[in-house]
């Protein structure tokens, strides 16, 4: 007899995908689950490696985790509402390994593993429409190992392969002409290989200002090239240097956009990623340019096909939290708890609303960086679901992050913040601020 579960078909074991495991699993008599994951490890981006271009599999690697990463959002934030961190009394601003450690532990205690398949490369994924006009998906993968390819049915498709492995590199008048060691964030992982060199670093987000910290221990010299209306407190650093974007480049030449120039021996761009979904099929229209993902509504449901979801698009949030939100509304959309508009519909309230912040002064490749409307976004998928949104103190604490970030940033990561009780919080230096 065929199975009466609904199918639900996972693409990466990162911490979305994780997360969605674990609230798929919780209800067995309902779904049956497969997560494939492309490396030989679960984690995602979270998972370090020294390998920068190709893996053991001729694909690219995966993690743009460089070697003393810490997070930019204290764990207190982080940590998932049913699974808080062990150490509640160390630093707040935590190694890249220690999440990768809650991840294995939050994988183990919700027994996701038997689901996983590991070093399982999705190579193709298609939409069928039945004559009831319902949509299944059909999906192709190979086992990396034995190069198998094998090709299932699934009712309902989350796709969490991440974000964070194409850089995102715009064009430089001149930048063929260069010949030093260039590389994307993607491709860093120490500082000490430009001991005593002039480094520019484009882009002035939090991975650009954070390996510049990070060079500038070891670098003759750094230049922070960025076009934010303000300059950054980098005072500290007497040798880094900030400048407006790169103009142009002639051999080691670098003529910035206020015509200042300088000789770079190293450029790094930390210029962001691209949305990439190489293994969707043609028949799904999805758009990727500029940053940008559609036509998906509340940054989740496919608008054409709502078996189809989208975790983790989101940027300038609070990522854990948000991808356990996510995957309730998500499993509420299977089950019928939450009715959708129609197609037609859900285009409209999203043009609506795209306007209106375009109409704000936001371009479309910073829509998905919500920021301040991550807390709305939050309480709306809340509600549609009946689960308890953010509680009011994480927005308390991360209004203080902020606070003391814009204030100082080479020292927010020196505070240790604890959760005193639903409503206060106390924050002390854990080292030398």
């Amino acid at each position: 007899m065929p199975s009466t579960k609904t199918r639900v078909a996972i693409v990466g074991a990162g911490m979305a995908g994780l997360v969605m495991a674990r609230h798929v699993t919780s209800k067995l008599n309902t779904y049956s689950l497969t997560v494939f994951e492309q490396t030989g490890q679960i984690g995602g981006t979270w998972v370090y490696t020294d390998e920068t271009h190709l893996d053991k599999h001729g694909l690219l690697v995966h993690s743009s985790m460089y070697k003393n990463l810490r997070t930019n959002i204290p764990k207190e934030l982080m940590q998932i509402p049913d699974f808080p961190f062990e150490d509640q009394d160390g630093p707040s601003f935590i190694h890249h390994s220690a999440i990768r450690l809650y991840i294995l532990k939050y994988a183990d205690h919700f027994n996701l593993y038997p689901y996983i398949k590991l070093n399982t490369l999705v190579k193709y994924v298609e939409p069928e429409v039945l004559a009831n006009g319902q949509t299944l998906w059909s999906l192709t993968y190979v086992d990396l190992k034995t190069q198998v390819e094998i090709t299932k049915t699934y009712d309902a498709m989350v796709l969490c392969n991440g974000h964070y492995t194409v850089g995102d590199v715009p064009h430089i008048p001149g930048i063929e002409s260069f010949h030093g060691d260039c590389i994307h964030s993607h491709q860093y992982r120490l500082p000490e290989i430009y001991t005593g060199k002039k480094v520019c670093i484009l882009g002035g987000s939090w991975s650009g200002i954070d390996i510049a910290l990070e060079v500038a221990q070891y670098a003759d010299k750094v230049y922070l090239s960025h076009n934010l209306p303000e300059p950054i407190n980098l005072s500290k650093f007497a040798n880094i240097e900030q400048r407006s974007g790169v103009a142009f480049i002639q051999g080691d030449l670098f003529t910035f956009l206020d015509d200042s120039f300088t000789k770079v021996d190293s450029f790094i761009y930390c210029t962001g990623y691209k949305f990439t979904y190489p293994f969707m099929s043609a028949k799904v229209d999805m758009r990727t340019d500029d940053n940008h993902v559609e036509p998906i509504y509340k940054y989740l449901v496919h608008m054409d096909y709502t078996n189809l979801f989208l975790m983790g698009l989101p940027a300038l949030v609070i990522p854990f939290p948000m991808f356990h939100l996510e995957a309730q509304y998500i499993l509420g959309v299977l089950e019928g708890r939450i009715q959708l508009p129609s197609s037609q519909q859900m285009r409209e309230k999203y043009e609506s609303e795209k306007k209106s912040l375009i109409d704000q002064g936001i371009p479309i490749r910073h829509i998905y960086k919500l920021k301040d409307r991550q807390w709305a976004y939050y309480d709306e998928i809340a509600a549609a679901v009946n689960v308890p949104t953010f509680p009011p103190l994480v927005r308390k604490i991360n209004d203080h992050v902020t606070k003391m970030r814009d204030t100082n940033i080479t020292e927010y990561k020196s505070y240790k913040y604890r959760i005193i009780d639903s409503e206060t919080f106390s924050v002390s230096c854990y080292k030398p601020c």
